[in-house]
């Protein structure tokens, strides 16, 4: 029944009720609606490689957004606009990070997204780029002008979410952060770690920071104990220190990575 109603609804033959090669290319060309990162979507839509770093990201992804690539936090943490798969943050800076890299590796997209508005496309580059995003201390913009939560912005970073050229620089801008702090995960957890390990690592420290997740692994890497009691420690760890009414949440996202079949516990074979 979902293959003739998509068939009907996009000018197929709705008399076939089989997804055959007319149909697959259809969902391949035809832009999706909330387009979300995964092993299909990536190599089929944007012809990048998934590889063993995108499947990290992809699973801190379904976490942060679902896997949606234009997903925006408006501020519910007093931290302006979070933006993309990482959720990246205008108080943080990453927000400012990202979109420069739009600007600079797909020039021509960006000024046919940012186009149109009553302010120069690169104002808000400028603007990002202040203290703390440019935000007060409850998060919103000092200047109004610049209220990323409202429209013209909010509209322009959703279809800066949308666009495949602004995708694939998702992908490469959450790949070199991954790999960065994988490295560093490296040189303190030691090559032996397994891929759950990593993983584990990444994640958490795309939530609670990379200098935190090092002084707790060594908290709890003593001689002696093994990689499935470090986890369990650091979750302990991690869990205690969120507010009561996030624990839930954290506890929850902690076990599904100590526990996924998705996840080798055999280290990996190259990063």
């Amino acid at each position: 029944m979902a293959v003739m109603d998509y068939r009907r609804k996009h000018g197929l033959d709705p008399s076939k009720d089989r997804a055959g090669s007319g149909l697959l290319r259809d969902l391949i060309i035809r832009p999706a609606l909330k387009a979300g990162l995964g092993p299909a979507y990536v190599p089929l839509v944007l012809d990048i490689a998934f590889t063993q770093i995108l499947r990290f990201v992809w699973l801190t992804s379904l976490f942060e957004t679902g896997g949606v690539f234009e997903t925006l936090n408006l501020n519910t943490d007093q931290c302006g606009v979070s933006f993309g798969l990482l959720q990246w943050s205008q108080k943080a800076g990453q927000l400012h990070r990202f979109l420069e890299v739009c600007s600079t590796r797909e020039p021509a997209e960006w000024g046919r997204i940012m186009a149109g508005s009553s302010l120069a496309a690169n104002a808000v580059l400028e603007y990002t780029s202040k203290p703390n995003g440019g935000l007060d201390p409850r998060g919103w913009a000092i200047d109004p002008a610049f209220e990323l939560t409202k429209d013209p912005w909010r509209s322009k970073l959703q279809a800066l979410g949308t666009s495949l050229p602004m995708q694939r620089v998702q992908l490469d801008l959450a790949s070199e952060v991954y790999r960065a702090e994988l490295a560093r995960e490296t040189s303190y957890a030691g090559k032996s770690t397994s891929e759950r390990g990593f993983a584990f690592l990444l994640d958490l420290a795309n939530q609670f920071g990379p200098t935190r997740v090092e002084r707790e692994y060594t908290n709890a890497a003593q001689p002696g104990v093994v990689e499935a009691a470090i986890l369990k420690k650091m979750e302990d760890a991690f869990t205690a220190m969120a507010s009561l009414r996030f624990q839930p949440q954290v506890r929850a996202r902690r076990e599904f990575f100590r526990t996924t079949t998705l996840l080798s516990d055999e280290a990996p074979s190259a990063h």
